[in-house]
């Protein structure tokens, strides 16, 4: 009688460890795999820029009043390379560019300046005017930051440039779009007041092209729109305050101006970095612009604005562009302790017509 009970005890406890492991497979298993599901999807899905703008927001949040603004992006860069969405952030001078793991790039151009923000529901409102005397003597003045910077300057600079009979096309805000960059700078003089910045295409912190935004907001379906120029890296996105603009690189001009060409033509870039390399200058060059000027390091608005008025009316008196680079120089205090200069690359004995 024992022994019998004592086998079926034995039974009983091999049925009972089958089921036991049997249930335990089934109840564990699923739960496994909601584990790894978890996971992989433990972070939210968010817009890119999105991303960026968190960044930010975190960085201002732990900036002190004494912090220095390279320490402040060497942080937000850090921040960007440790998010699981972003392949690689690469600092140069005050740009960075961030390239997330779907293969898309955002050039910021000095993040963390402190400027007047836009907000996306408050686009500035577009504006084209012509001043035709019928000559043969052509300015395009190109303002895509005239709502952000006012258009002092490029008023300044117009009626010069009227005292010596140019015909003009003043453009300013969003109608600086692509489109307008792409068929309409084929003229004796080019000035442009905006926003630009490097873009480093491999992530090796080495600056690959300098970038000029225009006055065209990226939307979701830019890169549909320009789908040949971002897949051959003609445009970029850059990210201007809470707004991001269509970006022209050095490859644009060279391949929409190569057969148009430029006619010995003076290009004023008013911008940061304009100069900091020949990368843009030279596609200019290279496409019949006699010459080329613009800052070699950052500036501020103010310094650039008054130059910019300064540098043209000293060329109304008759001077060339290596003798206005020259008594310009760094425009400013602040330009100064930039280490930044007005320069320039081509032919310096440029004069007005």
């Amino acid at each position: 009688m024992d022994i019998r009970e004592t086998m079926a005890g034995r039974v009983r406890m091999k049925i009972l460890t089958t089921i036991f492991l049997i249930w335990l497979f089934l109840g564990i298993q699923p739960g496994q795999t909601q584990m790894e599901k978890q996971e992989v999807g433990s972070f939210p899905l968010v817009s890119p820029q999105g991303i960026l703008q968190e960044g930010i927001r975190l960085i201002r949040l732990e900036q002190n009043s004494g912090d220095v603004q390279s320490e402040s992006l060497e942080a937000l860069t850090t921040w960007y390379n440790q998010h699981p969405y972003i392949d690689y952030a690469s600092l140069i001078e005050t740009s960075i560019t961030v390239r997330f793991i779907d293969g898309s790039s955002i050039v910021l151009l000095d993040p963390l300046s402190e400027m007047k923000e836009l907000s996306s529901t408050m686009l500035p409102v577009s504006f084209q005017k012509c001043f035709s005397f019928g000559t043969d003597k052509t300015a395009v003045i190109l303002n895509p930051a005239e709502s952000m910077y006012g258009h002092f300057q490029c008023q300044r600079i117009i009626s010069l440039l009227m005292n010596h009979d140019y015909s003009i096309d003043y453009v300013a805000n969003q109608a600086v779009d692509l489109n307008y960059v792409k068929n309409n700078l084929s003229a004796d003089i080019i000035y442009m007041n905006t926003h630009a910045g490097y873009f480093d295409v491999d992530g090796d912190s080495q600056a690959n092209a300098v970038v000029i935004a225009t006055g065209e907001v990226w939307t979701n379906e830019t890169e549909l729109k320009y789908a040949y120029e971002v897949q051959n890296h003609l445009i970029v996105k850059g990210m201007v305050g809470d707004l991001a603009f269509v970006a022209f690189t050095p490859a644009f001009i060279e391949e929409y101006y190569t057969e148009k060409r430029f006619p010995d033509s003076l290009v004023f870039m008013a911008t940061c970095y304009a100069l900091s390399d020949t990368s843009m200058a030279q596609e200019f060059l290279d496409a019949g612009a006699r010459v080329y000027m613009g800052w070699s390091q950052n500036t501020v608005f103010w310094t650039n604005s008054r130059t910019s008025v300064h540098a043209f009316r000293l060329l109304s008196y008759g001077l060339d562009v290596q003798q206005v680079c020259w008594l310009i120089r760094s425009g400013g205090f602040y330009n100064w302790l930039f280490h930044s200069a007005l320069m320039f690359v081509g032919d310096g004995t440029f004069r007005l017509r």
